[in-house]
């Protein structure tokens, strides 16, 4: 049996709700994680793009850890936003849910892949927890370990929340999740990479910073439904179909517009 046209969850609304998702991740993670890192490890000027952050001042150790590792603590903080808000939604909800799922996703993903991009490199955000330290290469093959163990463990966490948009136990549940994934994965890629557009560092940072925080880091999204059906039921209507919305594709529309003009080409703050 298989699921009409008017069954089946709407790509574009989807492809809407991911692409929101992401951008709040990105603002978790660049702007107000970094940022409020820099203010704590000294800082009182600067400019947060979609990609990065630019501080006026060069911070003394340990006020630049603070700021490096203040990303990756912003992407935590918004993954558990995510993570309660599937539990505090009632009802079905299922843009909401897949919202939240999203968010988690996207932040927890982003968060561990970079671990292992910083074990392997050298260099980045949670380098700083291990820069300067002795038998440095110890501490970089312990932080690639780390980072894998955690976004293995954040693949089986999306497949075990994806049920609460999906049960199942409908005949179509396979193929529903797949496109659930797919749709998100590729609409939170496109956002990335156009918000890195107008980087002031130029159109490079589409591929250092967009594509690498999104079709690089959230490939776990795509390995998310082989695990789907070990995990356990929940207890709502996840059999809901996320139907066509206008005014979800339409705000999102606006912020998208707003995320890669405004935000891309950088927004200056003080404190």
């Amino acid at each position: 049996m298989t699921a009409t046209n008017e069954s089946r969850d709407d790509p574009w609304t989807i492809a809407a709700v991911a692409m929101l998702a992401f951008m709040l991740a990105d603002v978790g993670h660049e702007v107000l994680g970094h940022g409020i890192g820099y203010v704590l490890g000294g800082g009182h000027s600067w400019l947060s793009t979609t990609t990065r952050i630019v501080g006026d001042t060069r911070l003394p150790d340990p006020g630049w850890r603070i700021l490096d590792l203040g990303g990756p603590a912003g992407n935590l903080l918004f993954a558990a936003f995510g993570w309660l808000g599937q539990r505090l939604i009632r009802g079905s909800a299922p843009r909401i849910r897949l919202l939240c799922l999203l968010v988690l996703a996207f932040s927890l993903y982003w968060a561990f892949g970079y671990m292992i991009y910083c074990g392997v490199l050298g260099h980045g955000d949670w380098f700083a927890l291990i820069d300067g330290a002795k038998a440095e290469w110890l501490w970089r093959v312990a932080l690639c370990a780390v980072g894998i163990v955690l976004y293995r463990a954040t693949i089986f966490l999306i497949a075990a929340d994806l049920h609460w948009l999906v049960s199942a136990n409908e005949l179509s549940s396979a193929s529903r999740v797949r496109r659930l994934t797919s749709v998100s994965y590729l609409a939170g890629g496109v956002i990335a990479c156009l918000g890195a557009m107008l980087d002031p560092h130029g159109p490079i940072e589409i591929l250092n910073s967009g594509a690498a925080s999104s079709f690089f880091a959230a490939l776990g999204l795509l390995r998310a439904p082989r695990f789907f059906p070990r995990a356990p039921e929940h207890t709502v209507n996840s059999a809901a179909r996320i139907t066509r919305s206008v005014p979800w594709i339409a705000v999102t529309t606006v912020i998208a517009i707003l995320y890669i003009v405004v935000l891309g080409r950088g927004i200056r703050f003080a404190f």
